[in-house]
């Protein structure tokens, strides 16, 4: 039997019919019920809410945002150095033909999203008594859309090109527009979409968003739930990523006027991090119970780090795959003692020096239980006050900080203001280095030509968000090549590599769907 994005095997996820999302053997939590009789299957309010929050239950994966969205975008990069303490992301470090996201998110974002549309759909047709209220359907609806715009983000730039950062020559369309549910075992074996251009995918991204906004609340749902602050955030990112900077700018200034005292500060950032939420979180991926661990092996902490703790070195705990290279160290201002030199980094780390930068406080020596010890990123130690378990940010709010900044200092840019884009880099300056008004960091600052200051608020953006999967996904919408010295051969952003592939099944079995050039 052919195979394609909605094949049978698949069709209890996608028609919503029976809501149980597992990872590996751990059951997620997906309360307040986890599966859906399916002669009631989305005809209830508790079928409702049970979908939408088994929607939000399927981010939780190792490949979606339990690892892989976070970690695989460093190590492709060049924030990561593989350690081969475990063998695990080593080839994506190496990037290594194949090694790249996962054929898993593509599947599980079509599953989400055609569960999704079904949801939206019966939302829209249910009669339920009493009645769906205006408040309720808001609810609903407010979430539905904004989870849409985000699985769609997240498939677009992972295995399409990103408007305006496109080699012609080998684009074969961004990924396959669905926006209206499946369900029933025909429609799925028939269906085989081609893929859209990434000006449509984007396009409806934003309308998602924006429909969104629309129906959410701030504070609302609080930061575990869609709401209007992290919708106003994500149009501010995806109008980054096309390019449409005066979007950018004005969902920016939206979401700082809503959110904007959340920004931590020199006093409070670190100790942020130590905390189950980061105060400047306006969306986050939450892991409420140890039945939703993801373990040992693949959480982002094993990933990251082998301490338990922070500061002791006594306790092994994970493997710390992936850690600093030597060009993220020097941005990020610390100096090893012997040097930031290839010889000292491939020996055992202590820290000679750190900037005044508060960030770089969130990297430190891990143990020697698992070989040679590295500077490992503790950002996610076990934040939720268990080992392997942390809730992940999707948005912060210093993000819309510097995407103000980079749409404001981008020649050519609709709203190009050198001075207005200044004053947002000092802004998360003065919040992040220690005594930095009136330094000669400030002064130097102030002295920085367009081109320096478009180069300085990238530099923010790698420090700020190092370890939080954003640096490939960077590169990869700007074009240019990942600098991967002195660790890894550089790859250049016209390699066939930039893309992954796209399920070869699911090709074989789709004569309209092309897969990515080189594979």
């Amino acid at each position: 039997m052919n195979s394609n994005i909605f094949s049978k095997n698949k069709l209890v996820a996608l028609l919503g019919l029976v809501l149980i999302v597992s990872a590996c053997s751990k059951q997620l939590d997906i309360s307040p019920r986890q599966s859906i009789d399916a002669n009631g299957a989305l005809s209830s309010r508790d079928a409702i809410e049970a979908s939408i929050t088994s929607i939000y239950a399927s981010l939780k994966g190792t490949n979606i945002y339990g690892r892989d969205l976070i970690a695989l975008p460093e190590a492709l990069a060049d924030n990561g150095f593989a350690t081969n303490k475990s063998g695990r992301l080593l080839n994506e470090a190496q990037n290594v033909l194949g090694a790249h996201f996962t054929t898993t998110i593509w599947s599980n974002g079509y599953a989400a999203i055609n569960q999704i549309n079904n949801t939206i759909n019966a939302i829209n047709t249910a009669s339920l008594s009493p009645s769906i209220t205006s408040t309720e359907q808001n609810r609903w609806l407010g979430q539905l859309l904004f989870l849409r715009g985000l699985y769609y983000f997240n498939l677009a730039r992972v295995y399409g090109y990103i408007p305006g950062a496109i080699v012609s020559s080998q684009d074969r369309g961004c990924v396959p527009l669905v926006v209206t549910g499946i369900d029933n075992s025909a429609s799925a074996l028939s269906f085989k979409p081609s893929r859209a251009s990434a000006d449509s995918v984007y396009a409806q991204v934003i309308a998602d968003f924006v429909q969104a906004n629309n129906r959410l609340a701030f504070p609302g749902l609080g930061v575990n739930l869609a709401n209007k602050a992290a919708a106003q955030g994500m149009l501010a990112r995806v109008n980054l990523y096309i390019k449409n900077y005066g979007e950018a700018k004005r969902w920016s200034d939206s979401v700082i006027n809503l959110a904007g005292s959340r920004l931590s500060t020199v006093t409070n950032h670190v100790s942020n991090w130590r905390a189950s939420t980061h105060g400047e979180t306006l969306f986050q991926v939450v892991y409420a119970t140890q039945a939703e661990n993801i373990g040992v092996n693949t959480s982002l902490q094993t990933s990251y780090t082998t301490l338990v703790t922070v500061g002791n070195q006594a306790t092994t705990g994970g493997f710390g795959d992936l850690v600093p290279t030597i060009s993220l160290l020097n941005d990020l201002g610390i100096t090893l003692t012997g040097g930031n030199t290839t010889s000292v980094f491939a020996l055992n780390h202590t820290i000679a020096s750190r900037s005044t930068d508060v960030r770089n406080l969130l990297f430190e020596p891990g143990t020697a239980g698992r070989g040679n010890i590295k500077t490992e990123c503790t950002k996610f130690l076990g934040k939720n006050g268990t080992i392997n378990l942390d809730n992940v940010p999707v948005y912060r709010i210093a993000e819309a900080y510097l995407i103000r900044a980079e749409a404001q200092a981008t020649a050519g840019s609709s709203v190009l203001n050198v001075t207005n884009a200044l004053a947002d880099l000092k802004t998360i300056k003065s919040n992040r280095y220690v005594g930095y008004t009136g330094s000669a960091l400030e002064t130097a600052d102030n002295a920085l030509t367009q081109p320096q200051l478009f180069e300085e608020i990238l530099g923010q953006r790698r420090i700020e968000f190092a370890f939080e999967g954003h640096r490939f996904f960077d590169l990869k919408r700007l074009g240019r090549d990942l600098v991967k010295g002195p660790h890894y051969n550089n790859v250049a952003f016209t390699d066939l590599r930039i893309l992954p592939a796209i399920p070869q099944s699911d090709v074989d079995g789709n004569p309209n769907l092309r897969q990515n050039f080189g594979y």
